[in-house]
């Protein structure tokens, strides 16, 4: 009876604890330029170029000034881990074969890791937010996908633990997954 108990128990922590560490916000799926999601894309390439994304951001933390190569760094990171693109390039000159990523973060703040741990109720309050965006080399956009990010509210290890840079990383794994559409 007992082994059964932790059993469920185990279970259910197996169930609700990837979900308690995800951060508040959303990833959007890739959309179209109409706004419609993007199941496959009838555009295929063989290479890749994430380029440094703009910042229209306040600047609010130590590393805002470097995130845009940063994020960008995370995203090629992925696409070389994980996309099935023969090329994976930063800021190179697009052929026709290439797909271009890049975009702009529009809010990137740190907040205090221990304001979020000990008072919560929103104090200290880490967010990121940008817009990640498909292109082909003549630039005509072929979808973006929206991160809206921040941590979580109430406080504790929870929201402690929710950094840009755990927010960068979902990010930089949602577009990597979603460039996928596009692979020759």
């Amino acid at each position: 009876m007992k082994s059964n108990h932790i059993r469920h128990l185990t279970l259910s922590l197996c169930l609700i604890l990837p979900a308690l560490l995800a951060s508040c916000g959303t990833t959007t799926g890739l959309k179209s330029a109409t706004g419609q999601d993007v199941a496959a894309s009838s555009r295929k390439f063989s290479k890749v170029t994430v380029q440094d994304f703009a910042f229209t951001a306040k600047n609010k933390g130590n590393n805002a000034q470097v995130a845009p190569s940063i994020f960008a760094e995370r995203i090629a990171t992925q696409l070389r881990r994980t996309s099935g693109f023969m090329t994976v390039a930063r800021n190179a000159k697009p052929d026709a074969d290439t797909l271009v990523i890049g975009g702009t973060i529009t809010r990137y703040v740190e907040g205090s890791p221990a304001l979020r741990m000990i008072v919560g109720m929103g104090a200290g309050s880490s967010y990121f937010d940008a817009t990640i965006q498909f292109k082909d080399s003549a630039g005509a956009e072929l979808g973006k996908i929206v991160a809206d990010k921040n941590s979580w509210g109430l406080g504790g290890t929870l929201a402690m633990a929710q950094t840009v840079d755990v927010f960068m990383d979902e990010a930089a794994n949602k577009a990597a997954t979603e460039a996928r559409k596009f692979v020759k």
